[in-house]
Parts: structure tokens; sequence; C-alpha cells
């Protein structure tokens, strides 16, 4: 059997250990191959902060030495992975997207990146991200803007961008990424791949986040859903300096794919969170998507009324504070953004929250957006959405986000574009993204599919009755 580069390059992990089980292709072969085309390609993307090819190939020659010796292959052995620029890596460089860190080199590998490294990975490289995570694009001092594979004057969307352009581009098969608000799901979307926020406390986060912030995750993306299941098997699982975490362990999201069947479940589909305005190719292309749910797989769907505190709103007064900190402990990061990104600095000085104002966002704002989301769980088993209420946008430069959406002026472009998936990090629902479809710019769009609370199963089980009536793994960008 003769397998072409390219189609080894956008092979799925669990295929890439099946051939190497049979013989068929080699570890090595497949790591070089893949590191060929990261030279050749990411100049035009700009995935990656730091490439890793001599750590991909000395992981990858002892994954060999496993398999060869007779040992049983671990579960990722010699499969080429990315991680995210804001996750630590004992011994490679860190840089949180910010030229400060150019030569910080942590020392200890936090909880789910060291599960992964123990599953036998090729660690293809660092993916870039803006500073610290703290943009919708990504864009930084280092490498510059990440661009889309699928039209490379687009963004990619953020924070998890360069995770999700390398895997779009062929350069990887699986990736991890982070998400406080879209930030694996909106880039999942921008690049028609997929993106798993996980429910809270499913994944450890290590010190990406304030052990008692109950918003951001960290999450696996993939090219396709088994892949992202088999990503969350590895990191998943509870430790004991976290709060909150959730106390299953060892579970196999893969084999649960098939635990149970899909078909007459009951659906609530909600065009835009009772908020506008998407752009009307984009909610075309979920609403056709939708519908194949009832007319392929006899799910009942019914079009709902959601009824939330404005996410815009709620996104600002939320963040604010936390941005205007980091504004004053980080001189140099607050130098960037005033350079670049203006609208930042007009969140910080034109969001001013007393404490009242701050607490009923913590508390009451919160609790009734969570409270809107848990009704409809009441009576049906997933929520379906548009991930973004846009396709990806030419690169927006200072404005950060498209300041015009389905003809409509929005007044926060570089916030406006997460309305759809912020809720879900406040509420901790889990929530996928999933292509569904592409608008005739070529453009990929994302269906975003938000589960009961803990039910990651269960979301990664309907994501992938999605994909298999609807398989998109086979389209690839030309770059």
């Amino acid at each position: 059997m003769s397998i072409c580069q390219e189609d080894i390059c956008f092979t799925s992990a669990i295929d890439l250990l099946r051939l190497y089980d049979s013989g068929e292709l080699r570890p090595t072969e497949v790591v070089q191959i893949v590191l060929d085309r990261v030279e050749r390609l990411d100049p035009l993307v700009h995935a990656f902060i730091t490439p890793t090819p001599d750590v991909a190939l000395e992981a990858v020659r002892a994954a060999e030495v496993r398999r060869s010796s007779g040992f049983v292959p671990l579960p990722l052995d010699g499969v080429p992975v990315t991680v995210k620029d804001l996750t630590d890596t004992a011994g490679i460089r860190t840089t949180y997207g910010d030229p400060e860190n150019l030569h910080h080199i942590p020392t200890f590998d936090p909880p789910m990146w060291a599960r992964i490294k123990a599953a036998g990975p090729s660690l293809i490289g660092k993916t870039s991200t803006p500073p610290y995570g703290w943009l919708g694009v990504t864009e930084n001092e280092i490498v510059g803007t990440t661009n889309n594979p699928w039209n490379r004057e687009c963004v990619v969307g953020g924070s998890s961008g360069g995770a999700a352009a390398a895997l779009a581009s062929g350069l990887a098969p699986v990736a991890t990424g982070s998400d406080g608000g879209g930030s694996i799901r909106i880039p999942a979307a921008c690049c028609g791949v997929v993106g798993l926020k996980p429910s809270h406390g499913r994944v450890p986060r290590g010190p990406e986040e304030n052990a008692f912030c109950t918003v951001g995750a960290v999450g696996p993306m993939a090219r396709t859903v088994a892949d992202t299941a088999l990503m969350l098997s590895i990191m998943a699982g509870p430790v004991e300096d976290e709060p909150y975490m959730l106390p299953e362990k060892g579970v196999d999201y893969v084999a649960s794919l098939r635990a149970e069947n899909v078909r007459r479940c009951k659906i609530a589909y909600s065009p835009d969170l009772g908020r506008g305005p998407v752009d009307s190719e984009v909610a075309k292309v979920v609403a056709a998507a939708v519908s194949r749910f009832d007319a392929d797989l006899q799910c009942t769907v019914d079009s709902v009324l959601v009824k939330i505190p404005d996410p815009v709103d709620y996104f600002r007064s939320y963040w604010t504070p936390a941005l205007r900190r980091v504004v004053v402990d980080m001189p140099n990061f607050a130098a960037t953004f005033a350079r670049h990104y203006p609208f930042h600095q007009r969140l910080v000085e034109g969001c001013k929250i007393d404490l009242d104002k701050f607490w009923t966002i913590m508390t009451e704002e919160r609790a009734n957006t969570f409270s809107a989301i848990a009704s409809i769980f009441a009576t049906y088993d997933y929520l379906m959405l548009p991930t973004m209420p846009t396709a990806a946008f030419p690169h927006a430069g200072p404005l950060g986000g498209p300041a015009v959406i389905d003809g409509q002026s929005v007044e926060w472009p570089g916030i406006e574009f997460h309305r759809l998936t912020e809720p879900f990090s406040h509420t901790g629902h889990p929530a996928i993204s999933v292509p569904c479809g592409f608008t005739s710019a070529g453009l990929p769009v994302g269906l975003q599919i938000v589960g009961r609370q803990r039910d990651d199963a269960g979301v990664l089980r309907m994501a992938a009755a999605w994909e298999a009536i609807a398989p998109w793994a086979d389209r690839r960008p030309s770059l």
C-alpha cells in the first residue's frame, strides 16, 4: 500500500496508529514528512512560535524502539501533536505569545501536558497565541499574524489560532488548546476543524489559570471527532491540587462514541442566543445542518428562545477588571496593546465597574445565564447554534474583529464574535465546534453543540453522529 505524503499529513491520529500497527507506515517516516511540511508551509501560515523538530525526532525514535522491542505501544506512540504556547513544557521554550519571554524555559510539565507526553507522541512545536491569550485573533510580536489556511487574508480566530491553523494545514492531526470564552471553539470554526471546551473540572489546567477560576478550560483539538475523543481520554481526570475537579478518571471517550444511539434525541436550536446579528449565509449553513439531525437521525429539533444577560456586556464586565489588573502589573504587555490593540485600552477605560456592579455580574447575571441554559436541558438533550456569528473575517488590524456583521455595525468588534461561545465558558457546560459547511467564499462554518452538565461523552457522540452523515475530513485548503 502506497500513501502519498500529503495524504499522510491529513491522516487521523487513530488511523496513523492503525497503520503503524500493521506496518504499512513507520512513525519516523510520518514525523519526518510532517516536519518537512512544517518547514515548507509554516512561513505562509505562521502557526508555530517554536517548532521542535529535534524533540519530535527524539520522541519518535523512542516510539520505534518500543515497537521493535515488543512493548505494547503507548496510546499516542509516534503521533505528531502540537501544544499551544500558553502551556508550559519542561525544557522547551514557552513564550505565552510575548517577546519578553523568548528565553523562558519552564522546568515543569503541567498535568495535562505530562499526561499527553507520557502517551508517546512527537511534539512538532508550540503553536502561536496572542499575548497571554488576551485577543480573539492570533497575532503577536514574535511571529506576526497567523493566517487562515483557507484564505490567508483572513483570521484564524483566537486564542488557540495557531493550533487550529496547524491542524487545517496538515501540520499535525491533534493539538491542545485553551478556552475562556471561545478560544478553542472560535479557531476551530474559523479553520474547519474540531475543538472541544470540556466541562469545567474535566481536565486539569495547571498554572494556565488561577486555581479557583471557574471559567477557563484546556481541551483537545483535532481534524476528526474520534481524535478529539482520543485526546480527551488522555487529558482528562482529576488531580489533588486543583479544586472543582470532576471525579471520573480512565474514561475511554473513543469507545463511548459507540456506547449509545443518538437517534431520536431532542435538540434545541437557537440561531443567535437571543441577540443578533448573525451573518445570513452562516445562519443558513447552520440551519441546514441542524435540519439534518431531524431528516437523517430522526431527532426532534425545536427552535427555542433563549433569554440570557447580554453576552457582550457580560464579557466586558467580567473580563475588564482582569485585563486592567494585567495592564497595571505588566507594563510591557500594556505597551504592546497600546501600540496594536487600542480597543483593549478602550475596554479598560470605558468599563469602570464598581464593586456592587461586579458582584452582580459574578452572581446574579452569571446565575441567570446558567439557569437559562439549564432550563433548556430540562426538556432537551442538546443545544445547537452557530459557533460564531460570522465566518472567518479579513485581518481586522486595530479593530480586533469585524466592525459590521450582516450589514449591522457593532460597538465592540474585538469581542462581538465571541457572544455565542462566551456563555458556556461561564456556565461550565461542555461545548464542541464541528465543521458544518462552507460559505460561498469557501470559508468554513462551525456548528456548536452544547450538552448537559458533565456530558462530554454525549457531546462527542452527537458530534460524531454529525460527522458520519456529513464528513468533512476530506476537505483540504489549497496552500
